[in-house]
């Protein structure tokens, strides 16, 4: 095998017969570099497909190729013309993992232990693909659901087990404290899941997984100036680049600290100008900085919009309080104008005692529970309702893990958030119930956030129900 120089030259990928870990995260970095190096290593790609060899090794390169681009469709199409070897096996499950096809996840990277790749690496991404199984059956397995109970307590089990095999060998490994720390939340201890993430990332500080979860963990616990440091350490990883100033910049949102925000974004848009995501979350941010920011000589600004503006980070509420509103997210004063108490109460572990609390807050400031809805200017027509969801959609088998996804997942804008919030979408396979129709048909959802949701679930291979008639 080649062994790949740190300042690596992407034309000496097509050279490669087969890869490694290492050499992987090279080649992908240096093709995550910038927005000129991804596309560069597009074309060669494109050219490679169409006037290369159709070697199964040219096979392996394409699903290489196709994997660090992020097409993971593609790219498992492409390693199943690949020569049936341990490198082939384990990034085909990376690649399926992407896609929540979890069983086939766990199958490949069986076969790669199997065709020779190291075994406790493989037996701890299984240990990670059945958490992620657990989590994913958390919302069906609350509700009642029995099928989604068993499913959970089975991938529990299959994780601790393998997670208990592999002690010995796992205490040096950043993978095995990674597999600890999402136990750890599975269980709902984020305090050791915290410590968890944090030995993980000690001992490789390239594993990014480990890192965002970390800095959501922080978030979550109110430790904001920690997870800011965790960003801006995955910040200085190239493939971690965007994914990590766009956290961040919703967490200097979150703080009222929009100009951080803002930019955290262009940062991104520097390099990638395109970006989807960045674009509409700089639009968000501009908008939120016009509500708050006075021009020299601008007195026209209205003092009661400026205080509707104010994060809710600035006030004293409780721990609970503060983490509902967080996970709801409710960031200002304003925003919490428009809620009434039923939405409030009717969110998981939000009660009485936290809507008094809130009320109170309202209250001293002369504001109260849907004010915002009361204020609001009456639209021209009345959106049409919104009528009873389709039947849960047909997914490709193995794909069926990915329907437990929160929607949280998918980063999406501000606007879009707070619209699937009110139709009380909280997982993938929530949304995939409606239609295009059907969210168009909510208030202040509009075309870009429709697109935005649309290029979101194309990522994971799913799309809107399709409206019969």
């Amino acid at each position: 095998m080649l062994m790949v120089a740190d300042a690596v030259d992407l034309s000496t990928f097509f050279e490669q017969t087969d890869f490694d870990l290492a050499s992987f995260r090279r080649f992908a970095d240096r093709a995550h570099e910038s927005f000129a190096a991804r596309e560069r290593f597009e074309e060669m790609l494109r050219e490679h497909a169409e006037i290369g060899g159709k070697t199964p090794v040219d096979a392996l390169r394409q699903g290489v190729g196709l994997l660090i681009l992020g097409r993971y469709g593609p790219a498992l199409e492409a390693f199943d013309r690949a020569p049936d070897t341990a490198s082939r096996h384990y990034f085909a499950a990376q690649a399926a993992l992407a896609l929540g096809r979890y069983a086939q996840a766990v199958e490949e990277f069986g076969a790669a232990a199997k065709a020779g790749w190291d075994r406790i690496e493989t037996d701890l991404q299984i240990a990670a693909v059945h958490a992620r199984v657990a989590d994913g059956a958390v919302p069906r397995a609350n509700a009642g659901d029995a099928e989604a109970q068993k499913r959970l307590h089975d991938a529990l089990a299959a994780a601790n087990k393998i997670l208990s095999d592999r002690s010995a060998q796992g205490e040096g490994l950043a993978q095995w404290h990674y597999v600890r720390g999402l136990l750890a939340e599975l269980e709902g201890d984020p305090a050791a899941a915290r410590e968890a993430y944090a030995s993980a990332t000690r001992l490789d500080a390239d594993h990014t997984a480990a890192g965002f979860r970390l800095a959501r963990l922080y978030e979550q616990a109110g430790m904001e100036d920690s997870a800011l440091d965790v960003y801006a350490r995955l910040t200085a990883q190239p493939r971690a680049f965007a994914n990590a100033l766009l956290n961040a910049s919703l967490l200097y949102e979150d703080r009222g600290d929009y100009a951080e925000a803002a930019d955290c974004l262009r940062r991104v848009l520097q390099v990638e100008p395109n970006h989807r995501r960045a674009r509409l979350f700089l639009k968000s941010v501009e908008s939120c900085r016009q509500m708050v920011i006075r021009e020299p000589g601008d007195e026209r600004i209205d003092p009661r919009q400026r205080m509707l503006a104010s994060p809710i980070s600035e006030f004293e509420l409780s721990v609970r309080a503060r983490n509902c509103l967080k996970k709801m997210n409710i960031r200002t004063l304003g925003d919490l104008t428009r809620l009434r108490e039923e939405e409030l109460l009717a969110y998981k572990n939000f009660g009485e005692t936290s809507l008094t609390e809130i009320k109170a807050l309202l209250q001293r400031r002369g504001l109260k529970l849907g004010q915002g809805l009361e204020e609001a200017p009456a639209e021209p027509v009345e959106a049409a309702p919104i009528a009873a969801p389709p039947p849960r959609p047909v997914v490709p088998p193995g794909q069926e893990g990915v329907l437990g996804v929160s929607v949280a997942e998918l980063e999406l804008s501000v606007r879009s958030r707070r619209c699937l919030q009110r139709l009380n979408i909280k997982t993938l396979g929530d949304l995939v119930q409606y239609s295009e129709a059907d969210l168009l048909a909510t208030r202040n959802f509009g075309v870009t956030s429709l697109n935005e949701i649309r290029a979101r679930l194309a990522e994971r291979g799913l799309q809107l129900a399709v409206k019969e008639g």
